[in-house]
């Protein structure tokens, strides 16, 4: 066995029944294996809190030692199978500690011999049990104190015990890793795996795979909590790997910090870290330009009253030269400038010296940075677009390190923003879905059984960022699951606020913005423009947009063509058949359209491929409403409104300016059960029956067939009427809810072009939508 690891373990983690079996699955059977365990933090198992109520002589002393005792066998009974010898050695280390306790009661101080001592000796009960624990699963072990490891191991396993922390863990088993020639060491913490960016500020964060030496201790600077720099130091001396990893995800396999990092991989920039609650101090003045010392002069002055300087940034005039410290020493620092420069700012060579609070420090880090164009200009360009005002800028030579001061408060914004330029997929979308009922509940449906492939697949990563009905809506900022959004709906949600959930889907940090509305609202239609030229893209199946006043419709396209913004609508008229894009594909590569007909309307494609003259019309319109076929209110698919809206979006595509009233509609409700109640309309159904009856003989007296039917000519001039077909015709064979449309062109004027299939469905006409989604993503680069 050749290959040797190192592992730094927080002593917490393993002294549970949970945390050794943990240990067994991470432990290699092809590697010898050392582990480095932390000294113990956990406060019923804390034996150092005893010489502080020793040296305070504070009667609890000897009632708490008992606790401690007793809480160190329950452990040690809960994780073992045999225990006494264990036991009976930790008993024997307490009546030790027993007598130390006694003589700090007597003296009343703590010397850092008896503290560490007493620390050094819990750490070895830790590493005894986890000895004990491995030799009963029969795997060779020994346990060992730090200072007596020597230049190599002979057991499968070797545990050692340091009396520090957990850094001092890991810097010792980096040490060891150099001194045993190990082939790697790993860094195993309790808070989380090394991303992009903190999980708080950006959920949707990744996991950085790689680093290099340098990018690890940038990272380390500027705050991120997962990496210390001194623990690191022997590793890159020895040029061993270090593995970041998490007790938490231990089927991650975390992060890899080595010499070189990962030359390959895709990202230039590896991660952002910040530092919270940092002031800037000032200084400014034409007497500093050209004069030698200003800065070696400030910054002794500031190192003497032992001030850490986190930045520093000045400009090639030397105008000014500004720095960061923490905001707890802005004050002392701005004192300190103020009397090192006391003469200079008297005699007006320095105008100002003043502090500036409440900022905070963002850092981009990674090695592939240097040299590459448009890394900077893509950084500060992101933060502009978000909204984020860069006070000082600073950048290393090495180009490993970008950093910006930015306010404190917009830190999280900063951040999503840089994350989404740097790390998202160009394909991704925001989107907000108005009208969770029955199609867009069904749509998002369809995304969730999806979104997986088509983000492996296609590069295509959809955010579901907002969802609303007329009353209330749901936001987050990093996504909601399309899988289960009815219980945070439910829970969640708030009184609707459209401009809100308009700014919130727009927002910058994502590449591109949408919204789909699968409602029937005017009011919303209302709305599109707006976010068409705010380049928002929208989708839609609700027909009131396109068939609106021509002047709204115009102000539609004419947004589209002033922004790039796209407004997809196939569903508008045929569901899920593919009837606009066709349409558009004629017109669009030259062919001449003369006439489109269709049956447009499935509600009334059901009533007459379905009516024979044996059943009353006025039955099979009850049976239709009761299978969801119709409108809450019949009339509204009776009147022949919803085709001649069709017509006109058709006829619109063709360049026709033809408002809804222009059209020529044939409805089939008669004139005296317009304007009364719907139940009383229900109850008079029946007076439809002759008027049906008679067009239905007229139309089979000529062998030919009933179908309502919706046309649009070449100069754009459109019908919706009632019409008889022979048999042969497309329109007669038609059967149940199926939409039939027919183009006559200069290409298919012989045989017309023909395109048939469900015209009506919650499944098909989410699936239309879904496809304007799929279709826009292509539009926007997506691989599909």
């Amino acid at each position: 066995m050749n290959l040797l690891r190192i592992h730094a373990l927080e002593a917490h983690n393993v002294v549970t029944k949970v945390g050794l079996e943990k240990l067994l699955r991470i432990l290699s059977p092809e590697e010898q294996s050392v582990l480095v365990i932390s000294s113990l933090g956990n406060e019923t198992l804390d034996v150092t809190d005893l010489l502080v109520l020793a040296k305070a002589r504070d009667e609890r002393l000897w009632s708490m030692a008992e606790a401690r005792l007793s809480s160190w066998e329950n452990m040690v009974e809960s994780v073992l199978d045999v225990s006494n010898s264990v036991v009976a050695t930790i008993k024997e280390g307490f009546d030790n500690i027993e007598d130390l306790l006694r003589s700090v009661w007597l003296v009343g101080e703590v010397s850092d011999d008896v503290y560490f001592y007493v620390k050094k000796l819990s750490a070895s009960w830790v590493a005894m049990i986890v000895h004990s624990f491995l030799q009963s699963v029969e795997i060779h072990s020994e346990y060992v104190e730090y200072s007596s490891v020597g230049t190599q191991v002979a057991h499968t396993v070797t545990v050692v015990y340091c009396e520090e922390g957990e850094k001092r863990s890991e810097y010792a088993a980096a040490l060891l890793a150099s001194r045993l020639g190990a082939n790697g060491v790993t860094f195993w913490n309790s808070t989380s795996l090394l991303k992009s960016a903190d999980d708080g500020d950006v959920p949707s964060a990744l996991v950085i795979r790689a680093l290099s030496y340098a990018e690890a201790t940038e990272l380390s600077y500027y705050g991120s909590p997962i990496i210390h720099p001194q623990s690191l130091l022997p590793a890159i001396e020895a040029e061993i790997e270090v593995t970041l990893r998490s007790w938490n995800a231990e089927d991650d396999p975390g992060t890899v910090v080595s010499k070189e990092g990962n030359p390959n991989s895709p990202y230039k920039v590896k991660g952002f870290s910040t530092i919270r609650n940092v002031a800037l101090v000032n200084v400014e003045g034409v007497g500093m330009s050209g004069v030698v010392g200003i800065s070696a002069r400030l910054f002794s002055a500031i190192r003497k009253a032992n001030i850490s300087v986190i930045l520093i940034s000045q400009g090639s005039s030397e105008y000014s030269i500004c720095f960061a410290v923490y905001q707890d020493k802005m004050e002392e620092a701005v004192r300190v400038a103020r009397l090192e420069f006391k003469e200079e700012l008297e005699n007006k060579k320095i105008h100002s010296i003043e502090g500036h609070g409440n900022l905070a420090i963002l850092a981009a880090v990674g090695q592939k940075m240097s040299g590459q164009r448009g890394i900077a200009g893509n950084f500060f360009s992101s933060l502009g677009r978000a909204g984020v005002n860069v006070v000082a800028i600073a950048q290393g030579s090495s180009e490993t390190n970008i950093s910006a001061v930015i306010l404190q408060q917009d830190v999280r914004r900063a951040l999503r923003a840089l994350h989404a330029r740097f790390f998202l997929s160009r394909q991704t979308l925001s989107v907000g879905l108005l009208g969770p009922g029955s199609i867009g509940s069904e749509l998002l449906s369809q995304i969730d059984a999806q979104l997986v492939r088509l983000r492996e697949q296609f590069g295509l990563a959809i955010h579901i960022r907002g969802i609303a009905n007329s009353k209330k809506m749901l936001l987050d900022d990093e996504g909601i699951d399309p899988g289960s959004w009815r219980e945070r709906f439910g829970k969640e949600s708030v009184a609707l606020d459209l401009t809100a959930f308009a700014a919130h889907i727009s927002a910058t940090y994502f590449p591109h913005s949408l919204i789909i509305d699968c409602s029937t609202s005017s009011e919303l239609a209302g709305h599109y423009a707006a976010w068409l030229k705010n380049r928002i893209h929208v989708i839609t199946p609700n027909k009131k947009a396109g068939t609106a006043e021509y002047s709204y419709y115009k102000e539609l396209m004419d947004a589209c063509l002033s922004t790039g913004s796209r407004f997809l609508y196939e569903t508008t008229v045929g569901a899920g058949l593919p009837v606009i894009w066709t349409l558009k594909d004629l017109v669009q590569t030259g062919d001449h359209v003369h006439r489109i007909e269709g049956m447009l309307s499935g509600t009334l494609a059901w009533l007459f491929s379905t009516y024979d003259g044996s059943v009353p019309f006025s039955t099979l319109v009850r049976q239709a409403k009761e299978m969801g076929y119709t409108e809450p209110d019949p009339r509204d698919d009776l009147s022949g409104m919803d085709v001649g809206r069709k017509t006109v979006i058709l006829a619109r595509e063709l360049g026709g300016k033809i408002e809804v009233a222009d059209v020529p509609i044939q409805s089939l409700v008669p004139e005296s059960l317009e304007g009364i109640g719907l139940d009383e309309f229900m109850e008079r159904l029946e007076e439809i029956d002759p008027i049906i009856e008679q067009a239905y003989r007229t139309a089979r007296s000529k062998g030919e067939f009933l179908r309502y039917v919706g046309t649009v000519d070449e100069e754009g001039n459109c019908e919706a009427r009632l019409g008889s077909f022979g048999p042969d015709h497309p329109f007669s064979q038609a059967t149940g809810t199926d939409n039939v449309i027919l183009f006559v062109t200069d290409r298919y004027r012989i045989q017309p072009l023909v395109i048939k299939g469900p015209g009506a469905g919650r499944e098909v006409t989410a699936g239309g939508v879904f496809s304007d989604i799929l279709r826009l993503s292509s539009y926007l680069g997506a691989r599909i």
